[in-house]
């Protein structure tokens, strides 16, 4: 079976769907040795995915296709379709509406018939009028929670019977613990990091990750308690993120707010080994890798106990309402008196280790058997 994977989507690499394309052919290239694959790049973006496997090639095309309206045209009229006996795409905003053979979609999540103004109005009314119609057009949805599968059936009448659900995994040989006190002196050499922290893992966006929230808490944090943590960012700039360092360049303690932006692959274990608390207080997601990620590394999380983070925290992590600045502001609080807990840590990188890409990438093949 010849399959072609779209990866027009990883927007340099750092989104949570760059890690998804990239450590789900990652994972293919482990398991699947019959299949040959087409991995289909932009040329300016080729060396983000290594390829180990003789029967994965990549096809290079013009940088400029990746531009979003040029590569939607360029899916439906330019994309070689019939070359291949399935097309996957890893993201609902390229499915082709002019097809021409077996296509697979992931769709990571629907935020936008959840959160108002997540995205410019353009792109809103191309998501609320399009994306149901491009959705509907895939032969196969693949779903990465329960909680997405139930939205794309809520809020495109897709047939439920056509939905996968198929979590994503965690890159164990990166995400693994590391001993606190070394993380601390590696993070204090690489980011300048020198007191006990905080740290919330996503890239800057505003209101959907719910940055400002948190820093109205981490005040009232501050102001209650005799304390040297600092509350750490850890993301690149997107949607609003202008507001968001406004909002911290005006706040009491913005001494004690730090952002990174766009962190390397190889620091994100640091930041969660060394932390006091991973918190994930974002309004609405389609899975939460950092959650996981952070749990893989041995660190507390508490996370918004709303969409598909409910379902990923289980009976295991503390949840809150993103929407109330106290709820956060008490799990702050709640889980720096607990203070360590070694049977949590062990129980959070346990269940950490049942995500694996390996297991992901078994399941899709399955997904292109049954189309094939």
């Amino acid at each position: 079976m010849k399959i072609g994977f779209s990866t027009f989507v990883m927007q340099g690499g750092v989104s949570g769907v760059a890690t998804y394309i990239r450590e789900l052919i990652r994972g293919l290239q482990l398991e699947d040795t019959e299949n040959t694959y087409k991995i289909l790049m932009a040329r300016n973006e080729a060396d983000l995915i290594p390829l180990t496997h003789p029967n994965f090639e990549k096809t290079l095309y013009p940088s400029f296709i990746n531009q979003p309206l040029t590569n939607l045209a360029w899916h439906n009229l330019g994309l070689p379709q019939k070359k291949y006996d399935v097309l996957h795409i890893p993201s609902y905003r390229r499915i082709p509406l002019l097809k021409r053979t077996k296509v697979v979609a992931t769709v990571h999540d629907l935020a936008t018939f959840s959160i108002e103004a997540k995205y410019d109005r353009a792109r809103m009314l191309f998501n609320h009028k399009v994306v149901p119609s491009m959705i509907r057009n895939a032969d196969h949805v693949i779903a990465v929670s329960q909680y997405t599968k139930n939205d794309i059936v809520r809020w495109t009448g897709y047939p439920e019977k056509k939905i996968s659900v198929i979590y994503s995994g965690i890159n164990h040989s990166l995400f693994r613990p590391i001993q606190k006190n070394e993380a601390q002196e590696r993070l204090m050499k690489v980011h300048g990091l020198k007191n006990p922290f905080f740290v919330y893992v996503s890239r800057l966006e505003h209101p959907a990750k719910n940055h400002i929230r948190l820093i109205e808490a981490f005040e009232r944090f501050k102001k209650e308690n005799d304390s040297a943590h600092q509350l750490v960012f850890a993301g690149a700039d997107w949607n609003g993120a202008n507001l968001i360092r406004a909002r911290a360049a005006e706040s009491p303690v913005k001494t004690d707010i730090h952002f990174l932006g766009f962190v390397p692959l190889e620091s994100l274990p640091l930041l969660y080994s060394g932390c006091d608390l991973m918190i994930y207080p974002s309004l609405f997601e389609g899975f939460g890798l950092p959650i996981l990620e952070a749990l893989a590394c041995g660190a507390p999380v508490a996370c918004s106990g709303t969409s598909s983070m409910k379902e990923i925290a289980g009976d295991l992590l503390p949840t809150f309402d993103p929407l109330q600045t106290e709820a956060i502001f008490q799990c702050l609080e709640t889980t720096l008196s607990a203070g360590d807990n070694a049977e949590m840590r062990i129980r959070g990188m346990e269940y950490a280790l049942t995500f694996n890409w390996r297991n992901t990438a078994r399941n899709v093949m399955g997904v292109y058997r049954s189309l094939a």
